[in-house]
């Protein structure tokens, strides 16, 4: 930087004219950077983080855009006689250089700005556009530019913008199972910030250190992001990776649109879940069979009815769409919640999941896995392939240790004298099972796969019923199953009729009813040891069925389901 005009920190000094694009250069140290820039906006502006983020990202994207337009003289700095005249409260001039800027990206990324202005003061923007002005980001290393917006990223993240975030050793766990080639087209429907597809990124970039990224990420890297500040960041990962920006789209990717499908390989997400609310907008139901009412059909199967619902999960839908994405014979790893996999009023979704692909694998997530991120939801990753596809067996895995506590503070390996253990090159080791579980899925996939523990072990798709989490299929309960099953144990549905619909006795309203509980069961007598007369409208809502002499009652849920303690008992009056 010119040694003249105006001192504009501790080690700078702003320049008589603007820089020539030849005097940028790379930085080594752009964490710093982005970190110094932050610092400054929230002592002087008093945004919340998510609102400096979105300037930020907002500025280096113009900064990005400045570089690859320019030839001599770049538009994105400032002069000391600016900063002046700034300090005087004379900012046109600055300010109308930097607002045709923002004018010429709005234009070029259409869809990605709802905002016409900088929030920013006109003090604030010229220290960040100073500090930013001299570096090169266009020719700064991709791994320093990476590391230092996910580092950014990670911290504007965190809390108020959580449900936006996948944790990384997630995100490295589906990125390593799924094994995405050079040759593949990726894209993740729901991208948030672009974590899968960085890691995906990163994936095939190790596995061919000599293969053209940019051309990759241009030709082969897909985003839909709904939300246009998380599409913005996600683009810019991108564009730090050698894209072009156009990768990302910001649209709903729920909203129907044949030429994108049966277009990719692969496909990397974590959907939003329904516990944020359902999408009722009846255009885009219409669209998805997964958006209809099923009922129960003559073979037994399900059978979809032509009345669509009112609502559906986004998370059910993204299902839908991403099959619809995939070419036959492509991969997806989804983050779905467990309550899909297991919930009895989902096997309808179940059932037209097996219906068009193959299940790969299923690995459970544990609960603390998304607790320092703002919710403690039970998650599973779900690989599938689109049929068709050839295997017989599908593999499970738990997750037993994450790397990382409820806090979100690192976890290491730890030796058994308490020291932490360290790879040769002295890095601490991180105390996870994503490696264990990475590889022995890779060796299943390859037909190498020979290990059988309650961690980690293989189900025959024959064996597989209308439930898809992993707990279900624990070695050591599928070992007493077959035990039972040899000694001639048959299940309760085979022997018996299992009740399904509600009774409509709260209609009584004043008549007395005698209500039983399922702990008013002795499991030792399999006898009712007590109940309660009280008026039908009185009972509380889990009273569902009227009993009759001659049923059996049992507990479906709870601690002692499934031991000897089990509550069960045989109706007689």
């Amino acid at each position: 930087m010119k040694e003249q005009g105006l001192l504009f920190s501790e080690d700078s000094l702003l320049p008589e004219k603007l820089p020539q694009i030849q005097e940028l250069r790379p930085s080594n140290n752009l964490s710093a950077v982005f970190e110094e820039c932050h610092n400054y906006i929230y002592a002087n502006e008093g945004m919340l983080k998510d609102k400096i983020f979105h300037e930020m990202v907002k500025l280096i994207i113009i900064k990005l855009h400045d570089e690859k337009s320019v030839k001599q003289s770049v538009n994105f700095g400032v002069t000391a006689s600016e900063y002046k005249a700034i300090v005087a409260n004379k900012s046109d001039e600055f300010m109308s250089r930097l607002s045709q800027l923002f004018t010429s990206i709005k234009n070029h990324y259409r869809g990605f700005f709802t905002d016409d202005t900088f929030k920013l003061k006109p003090l604030t923007l010229a220290y960040i556009v100073g500090r930013l002005q001299y570096i090169n980001l266009s020719k700064t290393s991709g791994d320093i530019k990476g590391e230092a917006f996910q580092t950014f990223v990670n911290r504007h993240q965190r809390g108020d913008r959580g449900e936006f975030f996948t944790p990384h050793p997630i995100v490295r766990l589906a990125v390593e199972m799924i094994d995405p080639k050079p040759n593949e087209k990726i894209i993740d429907p729901a991208c948030g910030s672009g974590g899968f597809l960085i890691q995906a990124i990163n994936h095939v970039r190790q596995n061919n250190p000599e293969f053209d990224i940019a051309s990759f990420v241009q030709e082969s890297i897909t985003g839909i992001e709904f939300n246009p500040d998380v599409a913005l960041s996600g683009m810019i990962r991108l564009v730090f990776e050698g894209g072009t920006g156009s990768e990302i789209i910001c649209t709903n990717a729920l909203i129907e649109d044949e030429k994108l499908n049966n277009s990719f390989d692969v496909i990397l997400t974590n959907p939003p879940f329904g516990n944020k609310g359902k999408v009722e907008d009846q255009k885009i139901l219409q669209s998805y069979i997964l958006a209809r009412k099923w009922h129960k059909s003559a073979s037994n199967g399900w059978e979809v009815s032509p009345t669509v619902l009112a609502g559906q999960s986004p998370d059910i839908l993204f299902i839908e769409k991403s099959i619809k994405l995939l070419r036959a014979g492509g991969r997806m790893a989804i983050i779905l919640p467990d309550g899909l996999l297991q919930n009895i009023s989902n096997r309808p979704i179940r059932h037209w999941l097996r219906s068009q692909t193959k299940i790969l694998g299923v690995v459970s997530i544990p609960p603390e896995a998304f607790v320092p991120y703002g919710t403690g939801i039970k998650t599973s990753l779900l690989v599938v392939q689109k049929l068709p596809a050839n295997n017989d067996s599908c593999f499970m895995a738990q997750i037993k240790k994450i790397g990382y506590d409820v806090k979100g503070q690192t976890i290491y390996k730890r030796n058994e004298s308490g020291v932490i253990a360290r790879t040769k090159s002295g890095l601490p080791i991180v105390d996870d099972d994503i490696d264990d579980i990475s590889q022995s899925f890779r060796s299943f996939i390859n037909g190498e796969f020979a290990q059988n523990s309650d961690c980690i072990y293989t189900v025959k798709n024959t064996l597989l019923n209308s439930r898809l989490d992993a707990e279900h299929y624990l070695p050591n309960d599928q070992k007493l199953l077959e035990h039972l099953k040899s000694i001639g144990a048959k299940p309760l549905g085979e022997i018996a009729d299992i009740l399904r619909d509600a009774a409509d006795f709260r209609l009584a309203r004043d008549s007395e009813i005698r209500y039983i509980a399922i702990s008013d069961v002795d499991y030792r007598t399999m006898q009712v040891v007590s109940q309660q007369i009280i008026k039908a409208h009185e009972a509380p809502s889990r009273a569902t069925y009227r009993l009759y002499k001659g049923d059996i009652i049992t507990a479906i849920s709870g601690a002692s389901t499934g031991t000897p303690r089990q509550a069960t008992a045989l109706i007689t009056e």
